[in-house]
């Protein structure tokens, strides 16, 4: 159980890391209210609990061994956060009513998924973190406790995250910022695309 909590610790911590989960969060709860943050937050969460399954089966590991896979990944995660931060960079300043998905670069949803999905560093983050852990774990209950966490705690904290963002006083101050905002979460994107795609 000692191991487990400080699994916990360090994954709150790298989620409280700014990074593209919080920007793309920020971002689409600015455009679209809580409820397109709370969707792009299960999107991150489906990403974290598919990482943890394949952690669990052992095929993080083997991703990792596969050089060529591992910078295939590492490049369409790399793509997608260039397509993402581009379609920012170039989204036209809509009012607050026009709250369609055509505004979003693609669904909520899609957006968490893809960006935690495809992110070389969450994949080393599972292996490093958890391969040792889940196979030394013989209980199915723990290495399911084990595999779901990071997901919960992900949306713990972005959930939190939101409910600052949607605070009447200060979400009237970012919405009037708003499409300045898109812009600097876009540039950050295609940055950290670039970033990426390079290793």
């Amino acid at each position: 159980m000692t191991e487990w909590l400080l699994l916990c610790g360090v994954m709150l911590l790298g989620a409280m890391i700014p990074g593209a989960n919080m920007a793309i969060v920020m971002r689409n709860t600015l455009a679209g209210g809580a409820r397109y943050g709370f969707i792009t937050v299960l999107g991150l969460a489906s990403a974290l609990l598919v990482h943890g399954v394949l952690s669990m089966l052992g095929l993080i590991t083997l991703i990792n061994q596969m050089p060529a896979l591992a910078d295939a990944i590492r490049w369409l995660g790399g793509a997608y956060l260039l397509y993402m931060g581009a379609t920012f960079l170039l989204t036209r300043q809509h009012s607050a009513e026009q709250t369609d998905s055509r505004h979003y670069g693609g669904h909520p949803w899609l957006n968490g998924l893809m960006v935690s999905l495809l992110n070389p560093k969450v994949i080393l983050m599972f292996m490093a973190l958890f391969s040792q852990v889940l196979e030394a774990q013989q209980q199915w209950t723990m290495k399911l406790l084990y595999t779901i966490s990071p997901a919960m705690i992900e949306m713990l904290w972005l959930s939190l995250f939101i409910w600052l963002l949607s605070r009447p006083a200060l979400q009237q101050g970012l919405l009037r910022i708003r499409h300045r905002l898109e812009k600097v979460v876009g540039g950050v994107l295609v940055l950290l695309g670039i970033k990426l795609g390079l290793g």
